[in-house]
């Protein structure tokens, strides 16, 4: 306690390495932050000298200079309808304008065939018109408007769901008369259709509408997607209010966790200890029907590593359900609670105040983790006990003490045999 360490951010990071980094709309950034940025991107234009590198001034660090590979990027969405708006941000006359216009049709199939190449051909096409009849229908007040970026989500988790057998249809791309028969044709199986549907939900009409207007356009478009599904009315209702996912989890000879598989996902647990640090034990967790819909959707979200906004009244489980996930699979979760007092510096760096505690839990779960592969548990339960508490109570030099002792009993093992 009391004392503080300079610990730097992701940017900083990656300037002394020499990465690139992209700031996604940059346009909708506070001020403070891109204050910060300003005089770096300046630092890149043409009035540097020549062989000069990028680099800005660290608050109680100096100036930090980087590397001769960095690079930074950064976007603003538009609409597509009407003219295009001028950059009006803060510091956007700093950076050199590349205006990426709309594909064209040609381009859309291109791009589906080559990033989803089981998907190419006949598939591609009929996601395509699926995707401009979605798009067709318009927006209505506080709906998202549907772009490229869905068309490229919904075939992602479209090839997600693909059995290992299937192939593409083999026809010439170079004609433009090709017949697209009905996506119940090229893919008979209702239930991949059914899985297909709750895909197009949370790309297309998932969020939920705050308006009637908003309400209304979210129904012509489920409607419209069950159609080009080929599913009818009554199932999709079904579908969306009744159908509840499988749950499995996947566990070793020893009973633990190695995966969990809801609905089509599978999510593979992270290699971990057999036990559980101090302080590492879940909380109880209701697996309602709500919950487990909660799981499948943030499941699928994950294994295509897109992010995920909860939205939902207090207490209704959003912080828990992530948790709870978190847990089965072994994986750290870094809890942020933001608010108008979050900084920059809690990005960019800053000295901040040392725990011991938060290194000395990590290195007691990779310390058991080593230790139950190398010594019987049972036979040393007092041991591992030992150690578990004094770093629990914050006795740092039993602690270390206890983990030499191990190492020691390690390496007399290892050169016996």
């Amino acid at each position: 306690p009391g004392t503080f360490e300079w610990r730097e951010g992701v940017l900083v990071r990656a300037m002394k390495e020499g990465r690139w980094v992209v700031f996604k709309d940059v346009d909708r950034a506070s001020t403070e932050v891109l204050g910060v940025l300003k005089p770096l991107v300046e630092s890149l234009g043409l009035g540097k000298w020549v062989g000069g590198r990028a680099g800005m001034n660290v608050p109680n660090r100096g100036r930090v200079e980087a590397d001769e590979g960095f690079a930074v990027f950064a976007t603003r969405s538009v609409s597509a309808k009407g003219r295009l708006p001028a950059a009006t941000f803060f510091g956007s006359n700093k950076f050199y304008e590349v205006v990426v216009p709309a594909p064209t049709a040609d381009e859309l199939r291109l791009i589906v065939n080559s990033r989803f190449p089981r998907l190419a051909g006949v598939p591609a096409r009929a996601f395509i018109r699926l995707w401009e009849d979605v798009r067709a229908l318009g927006t209505a007040p506080s709906t998202q408007e549907v772009g490229v970026r869905e068309l490229e989500k919904f075939c992602s988790r479209v090839e997600n769901l693909l059995p290992a057998s299937y192939q593409p249809m083999d026809i010439d791309e170079d004609s433009d008369d090709i017949f697209v028969p009905p996506l119940s044709a090229i893919f008979p199986n209702p239930s991949l259709r059914e899985e297909m549907y709750l895909e197009a939900r949370d790309v297309f009409f998932g969020i939920e509408a705050s308006t009637p207007s908003a309400r209304s356009h979210n129904l012509a478009m489920a409607a419209k997607i069950g159609e080009e599904l080929g599913l009818a009315p009554e199932r999709c209702e079904w579908v969306l209010n009744d159908r509840t996912p499988e749950l499995e989890l996947e566990k070793d000879n020893n009973g633990h966790v190695v995966a969990v598989r809801v609905g089509r996902t599978r999510l593979a647990a992270k290699a971990a200890s057999r036990r559980p640090i101090e302080g590492a034990v879940a909380r109880p967790f209701a697996m309602h029907r709500p919950a487990v819909l909660l799981l499948s959707r943030i499941a699928t979200a994950v294994s295509l590593r897109e992010p995920v906004l909860l939205t939902g009244e207090t207490g209704t489980g959003k912080t828990s359900v992530v948790t709870h996930l978190a847990h089965l699979l072994h994986r750290p979760l870094i809890s942020l609670n933001l608010s108008h007092q979050t900084e920059s510096s809690d990005l960019l760096g800053g000295f901040k105040p040392v725990d011991a505690r938060v290194p000395a839990y990590e290195l007691q779960e990779r310390f058991t983790e080593l230790f139950g592969l190398t010594f019987s548990r049972k036979k040393n339960a007092k041991f591992e006990e030992a150690v578990r508490k004094a770093v629990g109570e914050a006795k740092w030099k039993r602690a270390v003490g206890l983990w030499k002792e191990a190492v020691r009993m390690a390496k007399e093992r290892i050169e016996a045999k």
